[in-house]
């Protein structure tokens, strides 16, 4: 299996679980890195939603933030796509 079509596949995988992940995935590609606050706008769903979707593209390295994960206490991160997820 390609690299492209393997990423193709794991991103349809993740994201085609919740119409929320497809969302999200989509807002990136259109508008570039974002704040939750800016996704959840731009989506029409809750910060709490976006934050819990963004995890698991986050485990799955579809989307990357600028700031780790054990570190953004008191941080507000910027969420892009990973380069390799699309």
């Amino acid at each position: 299996m390609s690299s492209e079509l393997r990423t193709r596949t794991t991103l349809h995988n993740v994201a085609g679980r919740s119409p929320v992940r497809r969302l999200i995935i989509d807002y990136l590609a259109s508008n570039g890195a974002s704040k939750v606050a800016e996704i959840s706008s731009g989506i029409y769903a809750s910060r709490d939603s976006v934050r819990y979707h963004l995890a698991a593209l986050e485990r799955a390295a579809i989307v990357r933030s600028d700031i780790s994960p054990g570190t953004r206490e008191g941080c507000t991160p910027f969420y892009a796509l990973a380069p390799e997820a699309y």
